[in-house]
């Protein structure tokens, strides 16, 4: 068994009702729990009790490696998304040649943009392994790492591969949540905004395949339909048919295009692609960065902005346009001066003036 006090059974249990809103302190060799109400009825628990951990009391609940009440708190811990905390550590940090990497990675258009000042300072960004479905006649599924910059927003390519290569430390994780409810909102607010995009760069080649079957499919029905209408009008040539009969073939021929109308939807609904994505875990990088407080003169007037170096791409994080929240490297600016990308330059989003 593993010995380290952090990786304690009963380290693991006061860690998860401490996140939930409980007071927990430890006594003898269990825990004195104070549970918010929801919570013990959940767990069949007073909102006031002993937990006796590892061992055995009559006055206590127990909670022992196969017990109920362990695997009832294993099964709730569960239904959270797994975290990983990592700091990476670097001995050299860019401290000049920002001014050649703005001009190499960035165009800024109408605007002369210069750097006043740089800091040393410790960023954080978030790498999310998003777990997506798609489904039709067929289906496909897959993970999707995508990784941004907490403070801006900022998305970094490849980072999960470019980490295997870097020193890093993995922190032990706190009691609670490290992220702030705002925080917590913004990133949910930047995945929201961005997910559809990951998703279908994803599954372009699943849809170029369904949409191939089901035009295939689509000219086979035509053809049927066709060959079956024009054999109809065959035999309304045949002499010998009564006129009820002439008729009730000509009421079939004027149905054909409904009845295929309908095999066509069929056929659509058979290939529509319905698509689920969810986020399987993250992992918080924590990682010592260069601050760049840059400025963009746009005749007389000056709009501040900061960039970040990233030592572990060693290249500088995009700017987010103020418009669509997208990475932009190609960079224009309106009236006000928000940072747009090519596709809002012409009218800015976000106050409707032009650039």
């Amino acid at each position: 068994m593993n010995s380290d006090p952090n990786h304690t059974l009963e380290s693991f249990v006061e860690r998860f009702f401490v996140c939930r809103g409980a007071v927990v302190e430890k006594r003898g060799s269990g825990l004195d729990l104070l549970v918010p109400g929801d919570l013990a009825r959940r767990f069949g628990i007073p909102e006031y009790c002993h937990l006796a951990v590892e061992g055995e009391s009559p006055d206590s609940y127990s909670v022992n490696y196969g017990s109920p009440l362990l695997e009832t708190i294993i099964q709730a811990a569960g239904e959270q998304i797994p975290l990983t905390i990592v700091r990476l550590a670097f001995h050299y940090l860019k401290s000049q040649g920002f001014d050649r990497l703005i001009q190499e990675r960035f165009t800024f258009h109408g605007a002369i943009v210069g750097v006043n000042n740089t800091a040393e300072v410790l960023t954080e960004y978030l790498l999310l392994n998003c777990r997506f479905l798609a489904q039709s006649d067929e289906q496909k599924e897959g993970l999707i790492p995508r990784a941004f910059n907490i403070e801006t927003g900022a998305p970094v390519g490849n980072l999960e591969e470019m980490l295997e290569t870097t020193e890093k430390e993995f922190e032990p994780d706190g009691p609670c949540s490290p992220f702030e409810a705002g925080k917590i909102d913004a990133i949910i607010d930047w995945v929201s905004r961005q997910a559809p995009k990951w998703v279908e760069a994803e599954i372009q080649p699943f849809r170029d395949s369904m949409n191939r079957r089901f035009r295939r499919d689509v000219a086979n029905l035509e053809a049927y339909y066709a060959d079956l209408k024009q054999e109809m009008r065959d035999n309304l040539k045949r002499s010998g048919m009564s006129k009820q009969l002439i008729q009730e073939r000509r009421e079939k021929i004027a149905l054909i295009p409904e009845e295929m109308a309908k095999k066509k939807d069929d056929l659509f609904k058979k290939y529509s692609i319905k698509v689920k994505i969810e986020l399987s875990g993250a992992m918080l990088i924590r990682t010592p960065a260069v601050k760049l407080f840059c400025q963009a003169t746009i005749g007389r007037s000056k709009k501040p902005f900061t960039l970040f170096y990233n030592p572990i791409d060693k290249s500088l994080d995009p700017l987010v346009c103020n418009g669509c929240g997208q990475a932009a490297t190609d960079i224009h600016f309106c009236d006000r001066l928000h940072l747009l990308c090519p596709e809002c330059a012409q009218i800015c989003p976000a106050c409707n003036t032009r650039s």
